[in-house]
């Protein structure tokens, strides 16, 4: 009994020893994807194991605990969508172009933002008094710009600014990033770093185009739902987004263009790979047969393969039944519709993406080019197929392309002969296994794990209240300024001043002579 007292005491003592932070963070997530909340959940759960309070705006279902507090949206992405349908939909079969792609991007924002705004989760983060104490607000600034109110509300606490959206292109306008369009093309482009003269007219162009239809109409009207939840008194979004103390973008250089960084901008590119993920025993067993490599067929969380029809899921069965020395795992949501399967196919609804690819036996990837696929391709060395449906998907599998370690299969090309050939054509050329090899050395060889990177990051942030000074100090002045446009109208005015000058004193002279 005595052995045991000594013990409890010691036990309480050591308990009582550890400091607790209980300092709160609003987490807002903005994205309505299961990708996203991935990627985020990374970091709002390491947050909450080093003791923070988390409050969290979501859009897949968890159940709250002391210590995190799910304010949950259901059905999001499902009444976007129906918008769409309302509308006569979208062409499914044809891609879209760069205009498109770039209008289509901010529409979907518009429609999400329209949606939330009547959303009782909104409501019930209002009901927060506003007396209440926030150390910090996380933002996913992917979309949703009209939550940036709940800054102001909540008395400006240090502003923390994310997205799993690669760096998306307006992280240039809210953290001042140096963004060359000679040499850095627009996400919806399909240009390489290196082009042609008419390659950078249209990139210029995608670029001006990005930026005044963010800027000039979606930012706008995210200017009039603050106006409405938080009062007309209200900073805009575009002031409140400048605010951002860091910024954590998912991309990395192994993978992605050239692009200068200022130090508040930091890339934390795959840190949801880390994540913790379970086989089943069925699965596991399927894995390892012996002697067959292993592909992989994924389409991500949003793009759905029984969504492309009963023709084309045929056809892609048939392509990989006339290749039986091959195992394939699909992702597909309704296995039943595709009847019996043959023997080398294996397919569920849900699968643990990077636990299948960690186990070093898939040969090849073929994906929709989302960004944390393509992530976890890279870092465990498989190359990739890739099918881009939207957004940035396109110059993701592009990337891939021009490095080497992938090739794309359009998707209204996408038949049994197509797709046949593109497997053999990855698998027959070790080439592409090869430089992925590499690639994935590059990406791994990092001083610390990214999400380590991204959780040191916020709590610097959170120690410093703030005061880390890495804005740039463009953010209070017009890009005519920051851009010294102002001063070469000014050298031009004064040259032609000048000019003028001389000319009437070089009359005046040959007049008096």
């Amino acid at each position: 009994m005595c052995s045991f007292g000594k013990y409890s005491i010691a036990a309480v003592v050591l308990l009582f020893s550890v400091p607790v932070i209980c300092q709160n963070i609003l987490f807002l997530q903005t994205t309505p994807s299961k990708s996203h909340h991935i990627w985020n959940k990374q970091i709002f759960d390491r947050l909450y194991e080093n003791g923070y309070n988390l409050t969290i705006l979501s859009y897949e279902e968890e159940h709250s605990i002391p210590g995190k507090t799910f304010f949950y949206v259901a059905n999001f992405y499902d009444k976007i969508m129906a918008l769409y349908q309302n509308n006569g939909g979208s062409d499914a079969d044809s891609e879209m172009t760069p205009i498109q792609n770039i209008i289509n991007m901010y529409d979907f924002y518009e429609k999400a933002s329209g949606i939330l705004i009547t959303e009782k989760a909104i409501t019930q983060l209002l009901d927060y008094p506003r007396s209440f104490k926030f150390e910090l607000i996380i933002h996913d600034f992917t979309m949703g710009q009209f939550l940036l109110g709940f800054v102001e509300r909540f008395g400006n606490p240090p502003l923390v600014s994310i997205s799993a959206f690669n760096a998306p292109s307006y992280t240039a306008w809210l953290a001042d990033i140096p963004t060359r369009v000679t040499t850095m093309p627009n996400y919806a482009s399909n240009f390489g770093p290196n082009m042609t003269f008419l390659e950078r007219c249209w990139n210029l162009f995608y670029w001006t185009l990005d930026y005044f239809y963010r800027q000039w109409i979606f930012m706008s009207n995210e200017d009039g739902r603050v106006r409405e939840l938080f009062g007309m008194n209200s900073s805009s979004t575009t002031q409140l987004e400048k605010k951002s103390e860091i910024v954590l973008v998912n991309m990395d250089f192994s993978m992605d263009y050239h692009q200068s960084l200022p130090p508040n901008v930091i890339p934390v590119g795959g840190l949801h790979i880390s994540r913790q993920e379970q086989l089943s025993p069925d699965l596991e067993e399927f894995l390892d047969r012996p002697s067959k490599a292993v592909i992989l067929f994924s389409l991500g969380t949003n793009v759905k393969s029984e969504g492309l029809g009963l023709d084309i899921n045929r056809a892609i069965l048939d392509a990989f039944v006339s290749l039986p020395e091959y195992n394939f795992i699909w992702k597909h949501g309704d296995p039943v519709s595709l009847g019996s399967l043959p023997a080398n196919v294996f397919v569920r609804s849900w699968i643990p993406q990077g636990k299948i690819l960690s186990s070093g036996k898939v040969r090849l990837l073929i994906s929709h080019g989302g960004l944390l696929s393509l992530q976890e391709a890279v870092w465990y060395g498989a190359p990739v197929v890739g099918i881009p449906f939207f957004a940035d998907q396109y110059q993701n599998v592009d990337k891939l392309v021009r490095a080497g370690v992938a090739l794309r299969l359009p998707l209204p090309h996408l038949n049994r002969n197509s797709l046949t050939e593109v497997i053999q054509a990855i698998l027959q050329n070790d080439r592409y296994h090869e430089n992925m090899l590499q690639r994935s050395k590059w990406f791994k060889n990092q001083p610390e794990m990214p999400l380590d990177r991204a959780i040191y990051s916020i709590e610097k942030v959170i120690q410093c209240k703030g005061s880390l000074h890495l804005q740039s100090p463009t953010n209070g002045m017009t890009p005519v300024q920051a851009y010294g446009i102002d001063l070469l109208v000014g050298a031009f005015i004064t040259l032609a001043l000048v000019r003028k000058l001389v000319r009437h004193l070089l009359s005046s002279v040959n007049k008096l002579s």
